[in-house]
């Protein structure tokens, strides 16, 4: 059976907006169905950390994503508080760890953005139709199901009453938590499946009043009775409180506009022009799919992985997925890679989700001891006796106990190993054959380096040029020492198989970032670095080679998941 496209991208949500976006800069065929009718209309994430903005760079939309961010200034603190306007019981201090602010700047050329979901996929949709010339996204259309065979997935696709087949070579599950395609393809997910019951209440109002006091993004809020947290997706326009039930005690049709108002009153605790946009319930989960892959189906996004949302980290995963798999997908189609270089996109990214997962969880238990201080582990009446206590006293020793806890939660909100690409301990990459320098301390869990499995660090070629810049979608990058560009050359033209183009950029050591050189970088001896599309380190040139040639086609080999012969091995050797 011919096929009709290469890829079927199922969800148009962030990641499967992405994995579009990706695909048509690769040159990829794709389809893209969504069982909605349009974009997410309400606010779900929107906390886009500092690597997901240098992917949205490299695909042109970071510059609108920033426009509709959050101001820095109303970024600068996480509340802990009886009601948005009542008792404080803590606020955590962001200053200088949002923004355009050196904290970010020595590392990377973008930085965080707080930007609600429902802003940023029509800004990846738009993007999708300006690179592609027309609307690709058909709403409406559900998956039923599909069967794969050694040759391509075809798949049973519903509009309306109508039911027609589509064959592709690989269908992508960017369709959420209720993944069909993960569900077509019987992959289990692993983890606890509910660790509480959310209410989500929408509003729309101008919260500028309110944030004059605590310029903030996220309020937890806890209260006799009330539990839950307020985030300010736009500080006019989208809010939203989250609030925390047990939905056999108390269920949610229960939940009337009436109700929802007066929760909201109490959660801002003064008076407050507002209109109640939409109320909804979800659960929060900690799981993972048990594979990524299952033939020629691949899992991205919440479709892979459902995180606490401590931490902002799920849509985050979810852009890392899609940048890790559309370039091995490109490289598999167009027969530049071994079939088995796809098994690298779980092996790779799985480790990352099961790493975020567990640091969502730590968020979400860490915040325990704040509920500890309040007496909230100890019933209502025990919560409502402190806050007595504290709304009476201002110098109440119980504020101490109370502003260390929250202290205590600065890495859930400011964490740069979570901001920046996962370093990846196995993979599509060649092993360093050579000691690597580390000549910046780890800050924050994060440590750029030349080590193969590691992003490539930030520094600027020129001015206003990243070397994130230089990277292309459709092939490696070899950043060469100036001087040995014509060497490396003529080994690249040298090699005899078939793999995806490689440019050859020359590097002087003097490029840099506002904390470490090229040459800081490279230590005594300068040495050439092959980076994969998707911006990480496959190989680096180990000392006293011979034969460039030879070494370069092992690398594109070894990383394509493909043999090489006798005779290469030798040279090599």
């Amino acid at each position: 059976m011919s096929h009709q496209t290469d890829i079927l991208i199922v969800g148009a949500g962030p990641a499967g907006l992405l994995a579009a976006i990706m695909a048509t800069q690769l040159g990829l065929s794709f389809e893209i169905i969504e069982a909605r009718d349009g974009l997410h209309p309400e606010p779900s994430a929107h906390v886009l950390k500092t690597h997901s903005m240098e992917v949205y760079r490299r695909i042109g939309v970071a510059d609108a994503i920033f426009e509709e961010s959050t101001p820095e200034e109303l970024q600068r603190c996480i509340v802990w508080c009886e009601s948005l306007t009542g008792l404080c019981y803590g606020r955590l201090d962001l200053s200088g760890k949002k923004g355009l602010s050196p904290r970010f700047t020595r590392i990377s050329p973008v930085y965080s953005a707080n930007v609600p979901q429902n802003i940023l996929e029509p800004l990846l949709k738009a993007r999708l139709v300006d690179l592609r010339g027309s609307d690709p996204v058909r709403f409406g259309h559900r998956l039923v199901d599909f069967t794969q065979d050694d040759a391509g997935v075809s798949a049973r696709v519903q509009c309306g009453e109508t039911v027609h087949e589509l064959r592709a070579r690989y269908i992508i599950g960017a369709d959420g938590a209720g993944s069909s395609v993960r569900r077509s393809a019987g992959i289990a997910m692993d983890g606890p499946p509910a660790l509480a019951h959310f209410l989500a209440i929408h509003i729309r109002s101008d919260a500028m009043p309110i944030l004059a006091r605590h310029p903030g993004v996220v309020f937890f809020v806890r209260a006799p009775a009330l539990s839950g947290f307020f985030i300010v997706h736009q500080p006019v326009g989208s809010q939203v409180f989250m609030l925390r039930i047990d939905p056999e005690a108390d269920p949610v049709e229960a939940f009337d506009e009436a109700r929802c108002r007066e929760i909201v009153d109490r959660v801002i605790g003064c008076a407050h022009d507002y209109s109640i946009t939409s109320v909804g319930n979800w659960v929060m989960s900690a799981q993972i799919a048990r594979h990524y892959r299952a033939g020629r189906a691949l899992l991205v996004g919440d479709a892979g992985h459902r995180f606490p949302p401590t931490g902002g980290l799920g849509l985050n995963t979810g852009v890392e997925d899609v940048e890790n798999l559309m370039w091995k997908l490109n490289a598999v189609i167009r027969g530049k890679a071994g079939t088995d270089l796809l098994d690298s996109y779980e092996q790779e990214c799985r480790p990352i989700a099961v790493r975020n997962t567990e640091q969502s969880v730590r968020n979400n238990d860490r915040m325990q001891i704040i509920e500890t201080a309040l007496g909230g582990d100890r019933g209502d009446a025990v919560l409502a006796e402190t806050i007595g206590q504290l709304r009476a006293d201002e110098a109440h020793p119980q504020f101490a106990t109370l502003h260390a806890a929250v202290e205590n939660q600065i890495d859930h909100f400011a964490f740069l190993e979570l901001e920046m690409a996962a370093r990846l301990p196995d993979g599509a990459f060649v092993p360093p054959c050579r000691a690597v320098p580390t000549p910046v301390p780890p800050l924050e869990g994060y440590q750029p380096g030349f080590e193969p499995g590691n992003h490539v660090p930030h520094f600027w070629l020129a001015p206003g040029r990243a070397a994130l810049d230089a990277l292309r979608s459709d092939a490696f990058t070899l950043f060469v020492p100036v001087g040995t560009e014509a060497l490396w050359r003529a080994a690249a033209d040298a090699v005899d198989g078939d793999y995806l183009d490689l440019d050859i950029i020359a590097l002087d050591g003097t490029m840099r970032s506002d904390q470490a050189s090229v040459a800081d970088y490279w230590g005594a001896d300068p040495f050439a670095l092959l980076v994969r599309p998707d911006g990480r380190i496959g190989w680096i040139e180990p000392p006293g080679l011979a034969d460039r040639a030879a070494a370069l086609e092992d690398a594109l080999a070894r990383i394509g998941c493909r043999a090489t012969g006798p005779a290469i091995q030798e040279r090599v050797a």
